[in-house]
């Protein structure tokens, strides 16, 4: 034989070992695949008896005492950072958590009942919320609390409308503050009524005790007369000691203002700007209280808004002599004296008699 033959023979002997390892392999991975589905088969049916009979849950723990299972954390989780932040009522400003949550994942029999809505309850009843209210403070005592900013701005608007005519007045603002509990007040009508009706008693008694009846009397013609024709030089002062000017004489948004407004706290003494004789000492609408003088040479003084008159008409008053003290009565926004300086009726500027000198 030679050389070629044998190696022929060889290489069919070498094809048919390798033909035979193939099959036996082929045989070995078929054993395995099935092997392998009847198992992934077993598995999965096994899952399925499970998951008709078991359900995954988690079991939460609030403050290490067991509070019942949830199907989802993911959600109660949220629910419970919404309610953190946003509370779930009007004007909340924030909400303290005080439990401490923790889940355990398990399976639990299909029928056992999810306690959602018993979980979320708990946890609120162990939080402390706080709200943001609004106080009504009254001369800087706080009164009444109110849950709408809007309905504790009417009560101060309707006391201050109400008041806007008293010689005492109060202070009243809305502050914010932040509570967990409080007393509100719901009728705003009573609110304003409990402030208003004994300011106003007040106001009343002050009326009668300041009032000056200028009817009653009056300055005889002849003295009035014997002032005009008395051409002496005037020299007018000013009528409060210190005070300053918030509205001159003048246009202003208004309308024409006729006067003078010089600022002061209210009972500052009001000063006569000249000697004379008191002709009107009352009440004069907008003016509210108000002190009139007649001096020489036709020349006349309004002293208005007054919280107490102190003269009365017919009184010969000396410069400088106390006549009232500072309010704001009639229409007025704050306390101050209405300074006017007529001639023959007419009305003039009265900063150039009393200040430009």
């Amino acid at each position: 034989m030679n050389m070629l033959s044998k190696k022929n023979t060889i290489n069919k002997k070498g094809v048919g070992i390798l033909l035979k390892v193939s099959g036996r392999n082929r045989l070995a991975m078929s054993v395995v695949a099935k092997v392998m589905i009847t198992s992934v088969l077993a598995v999965s049916a096994l899952v399925a008896i499970m998951l008709t009979n078991y359900k995954i849950v988690y079991k939460v723990h609030i403050n290490g005492e067991e509070a019942g299972y949830i199907t989802n954390k993911e959600l109660m989780e949220k629910e419970i950072n919404k309610y953190v932040l946003e509370g779930d009522a009007d004007n909340v400003a924030y909400v303290q958590l005080n439990s401490t949550i923790d889940y355990d994942l398990m399976l639990v029999k299909r029928d056992t009942a999810s306690s959602e809505k018993e979980i979320f309850e708990a946890m609120k009843n162990d939080c402390e919320v706080f709200y943001r209210v609004y106080a009504v403070n009254v001369s800087g005592e706080e009164k009444f609390v109110l849950f709408s900013q809007d309905d504790a701005q009417k009560i101060v608007d309707d006391i201050n409308d109400k008041q806007k005519n008293f010689t005492k007045k109060v202070e009243v603002e809305v502050k914010e503050k932040v509570v967990q509990e409080a007393e509100f007040t719901t009728d705003l009508q009573v609110a304003v009524n409990e402030i208003i009706t004994p300011l106003q008693k007040e106001n009343d008694e002050l009326v009668a005790m300041n009032l000056r009846y200028a009817s009653t009397k009056t300055v005889s013609q002849e003295v009035l007369q014997a002032l005009k024709e008395n051409l002496q030089d005037l020299d007018f002062g000013k009528p409060l000691d210190d005070g300053i000017i918030t509205s001159r004489y003048g246009w202003r948004s208004s309308g024409y203002h006729y006067g003078l407004d010089i600022a002061a706290a209210t009972g500052t003494p009001i000063h006569a700007s000249e000697s004379g004789v008191v002709t009107y000492s009352g009440w004069s609408g907008s003016y509210g209280y108000i002190i009139k003088m007649a001096h020489c040479g036709g020349y006349e003084t309004y002293y208005a808004h007054c919280s107490k008159l102190l003269v009365d008409v017919g009184d010969e008053i000396t410069k400088g002599d106390t006549i009232a003290l500072v309010g704001s009565t009639g229409r007025s926004t704050g306390p101050h004296v209405h300074l006017e300086v007529r001639y023959n009726g007419q009305t003039l500027d009265p900063e150039a008699f009393v200040y430009d000198k």
